[in-house]
């Protein structure tokens, strides 16, 4: 079966909400929604790598029907601009025509993001029968005082677009932000569904599974289900028997891998490529900010380094790991930590 489709998490990816594995409740109250056919602008709060993105598209592929392709769009608020939409960004400013207060003659600018990003989606009118667009923003967070801009947007464009809200720091989004949407917050999803996702992955794929190899995936993947797939996946490489130890060696084998590999692309000084995987490795696999640093820091011990470039290294670590507590940029974080791993490539 796996010649079909060679990556089981795409082979198992949920076509509808019915499919989504758990969250019943959730599921129930995203259908009323469906039924009534209009909705306020919504937040979804939840875990890194959980699932929001997966149902606030299939929430929206069911709500808009036959019109989803022309009415939705998914924008990732964490991917920095290209110089290119940058540039558009600055010949789309304009003078302000006031003559008196704090903006006569000034230079006014929408932030980057909603201009390049948002506005154009949000403007324009429904296509089709639908009621109205769907705008998905992951990351929303990180987008820091930018979120001003939205509370205008949301109300100029509300009825011409609903936008979804992704989120994992409720406490980094602005009061006026929350109090324009309804909440739903994620919860990674029961013991007793994951474990009847990965017993039907068993079957299909002929593999021997029980009960505690399920638990230790649980554990492993800490709920979540595409890196619990990708895990199985790489297990079963090995023969169809999944056990404990057979999990646990891929676990940590394809989690060491990358960082192990992060760090040496880092220490030859680097940068750019250093900061792309570190870029891919958080958006596939899901890793929270935290979860990196200290993957970070277990490889580090492992290295054969010099006691001070070490030392060092444990000190930036600590320090961007502070920072990032604080509700920081997590892109800005881990690029000016990365940057700093760059000087030492000549002490190496």
């Amino acid at each position: 079966m796996t010649e079909e489709i060679p990556i089981w998490r795409i082979k198992y990816y949920p076509k509808n909400l019915d499919q989504i594995c758990g969250r019943t409740e959730i599921k129930k109250a995203l259908k009323n929604i469906i039924a009534e056919k209009n909705f306020p602008h919504l937040l979804f709060i939840g875990a890194e790598g959980i699932g929001k993105t997966t149902l606030a598209t299939l929430f929206s592929k069911e709500f808009l029907g036959t019109e989803f392709g022309a009415n939705f769009k998914l924008v990732y608020a964490n991917v920095p601009l290209s110089e290119e939409e940058r540039k558009q960004a600055r010949t789309e400013a304009y003078i302000s025509t006031s003559k008196i207060g704090s903006t006569a003659g000034r230079r006014i600018t929408t932030p980057a993001f909603i201009q390049i990003k948002v506005k154009p989606f949000a403007q324009l009118k429904a296509l089709g029968t639908a009621p109205f667009k769907i705008l998905v923003i992951k990351n929303f967070e990180v987008l820091g005082s930018n979120q001003q801009g939205f509370r205008r947007l949301m109300e100029i464009y509300g009825s011409n677009c609903r936008m979804i809200l992704i989120t994992t720091k409720i406490s980094s989004v602005i009061d006026p932000i929350i109090s324009r949407c309804q909440i739903f917050l994620i919860p990674r999803v029961r013991f007793e569904h994951f474990g009847n996702l990965m017993n039907t992955i068993a079957d299909n794929e002929s593999l021997e599974f029980s009960d505690e190899s399920i638990e230790m995936l649980y554990k492993l993947s800490e709920g979540r289900i595409f890196q619990a797939i990708d895990i199985l996946q790489l297990s079963s490489v090995t023969g169809n028997k999944i056990d404990k130890t057979v999990l646990y060696e891929n676990a940590q084998r394809f989690q060491n891998d990358l960082i192990r590999s992060l760090l040496l692309i880092s220490l030859k000084g680097d940068f750019p490529k250093s900061r792309e995987l570190a870029r891919k490795i958080l958006s596939k696999y899901k890793y929270t900010i935290h979860e990196l640093f200290k993957f970070l820091l277990n490889e580090i011990n492992k290295l054969p380094l010099s006691r001070y470039v070490r030392s060092e290294m444990i000190n930036l670590i600590a320090d961007a790991d502070f920072r990032a507590l604080d509700g920081r940029d997590s892109d800005i974080q881990i690029s000016a930590l990365l940057s700093k791993f760059c000087l030492f490539s000549q002490y190496l």
